[in-house]
């Protein structure tokens, strides 16, 4: 399922709600690659305050330049004629959090999901359930994708008014869905 209209207030709360009883897992990003001044000391203070709020929640921090649905550098893209600053793999940090009531307070606190931002927030919010990603988002491109798991996961989230560009449920099988171990068996 590929949503690609806006998930917010009722409807946002309603897709948070479904997550936190179908998933174990969620995952946010802070990225450094861009900011400057006043806006990168902006973001690292977010960043320090988010891991003191959460630190007993953090399961798995990881410095990357991918993650689900993201892949950035151009080393790991092999593009060729362009390279990567030294440390640039260091601008994107990655954690999983595992779900709980301090968690799901402060994904309320943002009643729309395209606005989960640097600096003021982290972004791209994805759900895991048993390592394999469910849900993803890359939020500066108002995009979001569901892997439904049948059509009866389909159907109910489309009854909460969420959208699908494809109009369709298309079945997705395991092996073609994220794996990202976070350390829960």
């Amino acid at each position: 399922m590929l949503l690609i209209k806006d998930i917010k207030n009722e409807k946002y709360k309603l897709l948070m709600d479904y997550a936190f009883k179908k998933c174990d897992v969620v995952m946010f990003i802070f990225s450094d690659d861009g900011f400057h001044g006043k806006k990168l000391e902006k973001n690292h203070k977010t960043m320090d305050l988010f891991e003191k709020k959460f630190k007993k929640y953090i399961l798995k921090h990881r410095n990357g330049t991918h993650w689900v649905g993201t892949q950035v550098g151009y080393k790991e893209l092999k593009i060729e004629g362009y390279y990567d600053p030294p440390g640039f793999e260091k601008q994107f940090n990655i954690y999983f959090l595992k779900l709980a009531e301090p968690v799901k307070e402060y994904l309320l606190s943002n009643c729309d999901l395209f606005s989960w931002l640097n600096p003021k927030y982290p972004e791209d919010i994805s759900f895991f359930k048993d390592g394999y990603c469910w849900i993803n988002s890359v939020t500066h491109e108002e995009f979001c994708e569901i892997c439904c798991e049948n059509e009866t996961e389909y159907n109910y989230l489309i009854s909460l008014g969420l959208e699908d560009a494809r109009k369709r449920f298309i079945p997705i099988t395991k092996n073609e869905l994220y794996y990202e171990d976070y350390g829960i068996k």
